[in-house]
């Protein structure tokens, strides 16, 4: 079975998921929230450094943008620790904004950026996103996994180690190709390879674990 296909299917990719929520439905955005006139006031109160449009921003993106940092850091505190950061470099970067481009994806880019920074230097400080063994992962079998609901397969990312939860999400929800990966996190394709496998095992273990507690509950 190809995951690759699979995930792809069954969850929202990069470009949708600041519209779209976990169960595909559609998800409030900021452009649904205000109008293009109200946006553009906005925008410019945040360029003029104004504290009080600098926070209605924060509170609107915010919704929509954390859990895009927590598919790849499952600490909340540390996932809103990171998301602070990326939006202080929105709010700096705001100048360079055009008109034309899709508010949300422009700051998904700069969030999902700040996030991959922080990933390769806690990579480079500890062994969080490194570990030194690297054990052979086993097959994986057609489980019934393509019949699970888009919610339910992200609740599973949750077991997920950081540094498998970072390659697998980059793989299925951003579209990276293994080199890219590579580049992105300072490892090899290898390395690469090896934990999008392991991390489709564990996801395995994880649904088996959780259909046969619940087929013994019923």
């Amino acid at each position: 079975m190809d995951f690759r296909f699979f995930w792809k299917k069954s969850v929202p990719c990069a470009h949708t998921s600041a519209t779209h929520g976990a169960n595909g439905g559609e998800r409030k955005t900021i452009m649904q929230f205000i109008t293009a006139r109200e946006r553009n006031k906005l925008l410019a109160a945040c360029r003029r450094g104004d504290r009080r449009g600098q926070e209605m921003l924060y509170r609107k993106s915010f919704p929509f943008l954390l859990p895009l940092v927590q598919r790849y850091l499952r600490d909340r505190a540390e996932a809103v620790s990171v998301l602070n950061q990326a939006m202080l470099k929105i709010f700096q970067s705001l100048p360079d904004y055009r008109e034309q481009e899709r508010l949300e994806g422009w700051m998904a880019t700069i969030v999902r950026r700040t996030v991959l920074n922080f990933i390769r230097d806690e990579g480079r400080a500890r062994r969080r996103f490194h570990p030194e063994a690297y054990p052979a992962p086993t097959s994986v079998a057609n489980t019934g996994l393509e019949n699970l609901a888009a919610e339910d397969i992200l609740k599973l990312l949750e077991t997920l180690p950081d540094y498998l939860r970072v390659v697998f999400s980059l793989y299925v929800f951003d579209d990276y190709s293994h080199p890219e990966i590579a580049r992105e996190l300072d490892i090899t394709a290898v390395a690469s390879r090896w934990r999008l496998a392991k991390a489709r095992e564990l996801l395995r273990d994880a649904y088996l674990s959780t259909h046969e507690i619940n087929q013994q509950r019923s």
